[in-house]
């Protein structure tokens, strides 16, 4: 599901003509992709199934606010079968921060199998927490959907600055007495825009 639609990012970006819908609607495909990789968060919504370790009380999931919890199970053998869900009362939901809080310790206390004195809460018992839940659909912040369409508008103006200098790298043309000179970073595709980490910064996962 696209972060916004066709119509609001044309008018975001000042398009009025149809004539690139067909590239802005390519554009916002690649758009999706970054915005869910740079934040790692799904930010359209529906329904999601994850994995996370058991030697800690706390799993962090990757997308929020959280609207229901369908179930928490733990298994070490990874069949994750109705005998291996736990009781509502054994946890706690932050479903403003997608935060599910074991309320009797670790989800599965130190596993005998492998050498865990040294290593990290998150590295075992991996993946022996299954989490279904889901989160509301049509809620995408606002200032996201604006870094949406900023970087939407940087890749449509370097397309459009190719093709107006005939994919050359070319810094002035002139043709009937009109010169049109195109900037020097356009040309060569430019950075992102600094505005694009100032939104999107606050919506990315912490990494473990």
């Amino acid at each position: 599901m696209s972060l916004d639609t066709l119509a609001n990012v044309k008018l975001r970006l000042g398009v009025t003509a149809s004539d690139d819908d067909s590239l802005l609607a390519a554009l916002m495909d690649s758009a999706d992709q970054f915005v869910a990789e740079f934040c790692g968060r799904d930010f359209g919504g529906g329904s999601f199934t994850e994995y996370h370790p058991g030697d800690t009380a706390v799993a962090f999931l990757r997308n929020y606010p959280v609207q229901s919890i369908t179930s928490v199970k733990v298994d070490p053998a990874y069949g994750f079968g109705s005998e291996t869900v736990r009781p509502a009362t054994a946890y706690v939901v932050h479903f403003d921060r997608g935060i599910v809080q074991s309320l009797t310790g670790p989800f599965l206390p130190l596993w005998a199998g492998l050498p865990v004195f040294n290593m990290p809460a998150w590295m075992r018992a991996p993946r022996v927490v299954q989490v279904v839940y889901a989160t509301a659909t049509g809620t995408v912040p606002a200032d996201v959907r604006e870094a949406y369409a900023l970087l939407i508008g940087h890749w449509y103006r370097y397309v459009k600055t190719q093709v107006a200098s005939g994919f050359q790298n070319i810094y002035r043309q002139t043709a009937g007495g009109t010169t049109v000179i195109f900037a020097r970073d356009q040309i060569a595709g430019g950075a992102l825009p600094p505005d694009l980490s100032r939104l999107l910064g606050q919506y990315r996962v912490p990494p473990i």
